[in-house]
């Protein structure tokens, strides 16, 4: 003779689990497909003389595409403004300087630069300081 106990705590556990199913899809953790993306950073070098800015690219795969590097400057030796723009094909797993642009050493702190960087395997864009 079947337990009547056990076949009611099984019916009560898959009704409970049934309900909570939904709950337990939106808590439950997802895990994304590993995506590769392009990064960028500004380098700064400066000393008194200059400041030296080097547009940086670097993705996990190959990638080629086209960046634009912004330099807007006010300092007490005057205002300026850079605009630099050209294509690039990056190799996996290196660093690549697109461009590097030299400002007076007046500059230090009073620059405002920006590269973005569109291919074929992703946008991305980054700011200094």
């Amino acid at each position: 003779m079947p337990d009547v106990r056990a076949t009611s705590r099984k019916l009560v556990w898959t009704a409970a689990c049934l309900t909570m199913l939904p709950l337990c899809s939106v808590w439950a953790p997802v895990q994304a497909a590993p995506t590769t993306s392009i990064n960028c950073q500004i380098r700064v070098t400066a000393n008194k003389e200059a400041v030296r800015l080097e547009a940086v690219a670097s993705t996990q795969k190959p990638a080629s595409g086209r960046y634009q590097f912004r330099i807007l400057k006010e300092s007490v030796s005057g205002t300026s403004q850079n605009v630099q723009s050209g294509s690039f094909d990056l190799q996996a797993d290196r660093e690549s300087v697109l461009t590097t642009v030299i400002l007076d050493g007046s500059a230090l702190g009073h620059y405002q630069a920006k590269l973005t960087v569109d291919s074929d395997i992703g946008n991305t864009s980054c700011v200094s300081p």
